[in-house]
C-alpha cells in the first residue's frame, strides 16, 4: 500500500509539473491553481468558473478565450456571423490582480440577435482556454471542449443532432435562415471557409491544413481544394479535420441511407423538413462561382466515410432524392451524428 501510495504521489507531481500540449508550461512554481471549468446556463449564455492562484511572482492578468475554433490565444478576435472577414475567438475577459482568486464570468452568445429577436450560439462545438499573464509572459491552461447549443434527436438506431453545424437552431420552416448553417468544401476543418460570405480563391493545397478562412471555388473549373486529395479527413470521430465535437462525426453513406429507408422516410424536400430532424432547404454553395446555389437544388448534406468519398445527398426543386459523389470544391451542410 505505500509503494502505491508512493507511486500515485510521484505520478502526480509529475503530471503537475508537467507540459499540457500546445500550451506553455503550468507547473507549480509558477500557478498553485490554473482551473477553468464551463457551466451551460441555456443556448444563449454560459459560465466560465476560473481559480488561478499564483506561486512566485505576481499575476497581472487572467481572462479566457473562448470561440468555435481550436487553438485560440489572446490575438483571436470575436467571431460573428455577419463579420466582413471571419475571426474565430473571443477574449471575453480581463482581469488584473494578485494573489488568490476564484471568480465566474457570465456570457451571452456572441451570435447575432436571429429572426425571432432572441440570441444563440452556434449549433458547433466551442472551445475555451484559461489566460494569464504573469512576469510578463503569458499561459495557457489546457483547452476545454463545451456545447452550448446542441439539440439532438434519435432516430434509425443513431442519434443525430437535430440542426445543421452553424445553424442558429433547429429550422421553424424549411426556409428558416436562421436554421442553415455553414457551408463546408468537403474535408475542410472549422477554419472561416465555411462562412457564406468567406472570400474564395482556386489555390490548391498540398497539406491537409489548408490557408484559413478561404472557401476553394470558382476559376479553371477547379474540382479539389488539395492536390492529392485525402479521403479520410472526415472519416470518423478521429479524421483529422473532423469538424463534430468529440465523440461525434458525420454520417456515413450507408448511415444516411437507413434513414432515408425508416419511418418516417424521406423522399423529398418536403418531408425532409416534416422529419423529426428538420432538414431545411439551405441549398449549397456553388463550385463555379462561390455563390450560393438557385432554388433548382434544395440542400446538400455531405458524408463522411473515407470508402464512399465526398459522397452527399439533395433534392431537386420539386423532384425526389439524388445521391453521389460530389466535388469537394461545392459547399454543403454538414449534420453530426454520435459516434
Amino acid at each position: 500500500m505505500k509503494f502505491l501510495t508512493t507511486i500515485l504521489f510521484l505520478f502526480f507531481f509529475e503530471f503537475a509539473k508537467g507540459q499540457v500540449p500546445g500550451t506553455a508550461i503550468i507547473n507549480h512554481a509558477l500557478f498553485a491553481k490554473f482551473d477553468l471549468s464551463v457551466t451551460i446556463n441555456d443556448s444563449s449564455s454560459v459560465t466560465f468558473n476560473i481559480n488561478a492562484v499564483g506561486g512566485v511572482g505576481q499575476i497581472t492578468e487572467v481572462g479566457v478565450v473562448y470561440g468555435i475554433a481550436k487553438g485560440l490565444t489572446t490575438s483571436s478576435t470575436l467571431c460573428r456571423p455577419s463579420a466582413g472577414s471571419p475571426t474565430f475567438g473571443s477574449r471575453i475577459a480581463t482581469i488584473s490582480y494578485s494573489g488568490a482568486t476564484s471568480t465566474s464570468l457570465t456570457v451571452l452568445s456572441t451570435s447575432t440577435v436571429n429572426s425571432q429577436g432572441t440570441n444563440s450560439f452556434y449549433v458547433a462545438p466551442y472551445f475555451a482556454k484559461l489566460y494569464a499573464i504573469k512576469n510578463g509572459q503569458t499561459f495557457y491552461g489546457p483547452e476545454i471542449e463545451f456545447l452550448p447549443n446542441w439539440p439532438t434527436q434519435s432516430q434509425a438506431g443513431k442519434t443525430w443532432v437535430k440542426a445543421n453545424l452553424g445553424a442558429l437552431r433547429v429550422a421553424q420552416s424549411s426556409t428558416d435562415q436562421d436554421s442553415y448553417g455553414w457551408y463546408y468544401n468537403w474535408g475542410k476543418p472549422t477554419d472561416g471557409h465555411q462562412f457564406r460570405n468567406s472570400p474564395t480563391s482556386n489555390t490548391q493545397f498540398s497539406s491537409d491544413t489548408p490557408t484559413p478562412g478561404i472557401f476553394t471555388c470558382c476559376g479553371g473549373n477547379i474540382t479539389e481544394w488539395q492536390t492529392t486529395r485525402n479521403n479520410s479527413l472526415w472519416s470518423g470521430v478521429n479524421g483529422a479535420n473532423n469538424p463534430c465535437p468529440s465523440g461525434w462525426r458525420l454520417p456515413t453513406k450507408s448511415e444516411w441511407e437507413t434513414l432515408f429507408t425508416t419511418s418516417p422516410t424521406i423522399t423529398n424536400s418536403s418531408n425532409a423538413f416534416s422529419n423529426n430532424l428538420k432538414f431545411p432547404e439551405q441549398m449549397g454553395r456553388d463550385r463555379g462561382y462561390g455563390t450560393i446555389m438557385s432554388s433548382n437544388t434544395n440542400n446538400i448534406y455531405w458524408s463522411g466515410d473515407a470508402s464512399n468519398p465526398t459522397w452527399a445527398w439533395f433534392h431537386y426543386s420539386g423532384g425526389g432524392r439524388v445521391g453521389g459523389a460530389f466535388h469537394p470544391t461545392y459547399g454543403a451542410a454538414v449534420r453530426c451524428v454520435q459516434n
